[in-house]
């Protein structure tokens, strides 16, 4: 049974903004990829088991051969399925450290956009030879790597030390959001844990995850939900940063809609092809989907204005992308 609230976060999972960052695009692209990644062996198995069953019940009485063929293949189906449950727990570990890592990776980008875009940001006492700044042909060369090392450096202090820094030399909260950032709090302690660890408990994940009653040397086992919700709680800081951070700093912003991961045959504009050719059998406005007549009916909806997003079915990462014959 679905909790409360599961569809709409779902569906929360697969929008993206019509405009972002260049560093938050890179996020959307790896985050896509994340999601199908970890539903692809679940999308299979349930696809295929569907097959079978539609084929069993459409042979005829004069089909026996065909049909002890197709009970063989069933056969060896199933045991593929039971490799597919056995190895669900790894998948999750492995869904949630890619989620963190795509994270972090967007908190190290953005910060070298900022910096590119306002280098007085790299003011600091550090000093560089006149070797590093002599091997770059431009200033703005120069620049693109003093931020890079600049970030690399900031990057091995750990998530706290990086909200600190953006605080206090950007003026930004990292996360606005208190609930979220403890999630991803805990996403990166579980995390390491997993890396460094296969996830065998220790007395500083224990410190870390504020838990007295998990016990040291023991299997921790990640809870088939929280590898969903590290995805969907980052993407909510993620866009809501880059929302801040692009205003305050004037980072250059992309269109959405215009990136190919976005408009690959099999991307999320595929299903905006999918709404406007039904909406279009419906007898609707040309070019205009249910979901906009939506938007224009209910005064509650805002407009698909930066940064509010473009949403996509929550049945993505479960079905098979249709491609539009237009």
């Amino acid at each position: 049974m679905t909790a409360p609230g599961a569809d709409r976060a779902e569906s929360e999972l697969i929008k993206f903004p019509s405009q972002l960052t260049a560093s938050a695009s890179a996020f959307h692209e790896q985050h896509l990829a994340n999601i199908k990644q970890f539903s692809i062996s679940d999308m299979i198995t349930s696809h295929q088991e569907k097959v079978f069953v539609t084929q069993m019940h459409g042979f005829g009485a004069g089909n026996e051969e065909a049909k002890k063929e197709l009970a063989r293949h069933f056969v060896k189906f199933e045991i593929l399925k039971e490799y597919v449950s056995e190895t669900r727990e790894t998948r999750i570990e492995v869904a949630l450290a890619r989620a963190v890592d795509n994270f972090l990776c967007y908190v190290s980008d953005i910060l070298t956009e900022a910096m590119i875009v306002r280098p007085e940001l790299l003011k600091s006492q550090e000093q560089v030879s006149m070797q590093e700044v002599l091997q770059h042909g431009s200033i703005e060369e120069f620049i693109q790597w003093a931020a890079e090392q600049h970030v690399n450096q900031l990057s091995f202090k750990g998530l706290g030390a990086i909200s600190e820094y953006i605080q206090k030399r950007l003026g930004l909260q990292l996360s606005e959001d208190q609930e979220a950032w403890n999630v991803v709090k805990r996403a990166v302690a579980v995390r390491n844990l997993a890396v460094h660890r296969r996830c065998i408990i220790d007395e500083r994940f224990i410190h870390s995850m504020g838990d007295t009653t998990l016990e040291k040397g023991q299997r921790y086992a990640i809870p088939p939900a929280m590898s969903f919700d590290v995805m969907l709680q980052t993407m909510r800081i993620v866009q809501n940063f880059d929302t801040r951070i692009s205003a305050k700093f004037k980072i250059p912003l992309l269109i959405t809609a215009e990136q190919p991961w976005y408009s690959a045959p099999n991307g999320p504009s595929s299903l905006d092809r999918e709404r406007e050719e039904k909406a279009r059998r419906a007898g609707l406005t040309a070019g205009q989907s249910p979901s906009q007549n939506e938007l224009q009916s209910d005064p509650n909806t805002a407009t698909c204005q930066h940064p509010s997003a473009t949403s996509v079915p929550a049945q993505v990462p479960a079905v098979e992308p249709k491609r539009s014959n237009s």
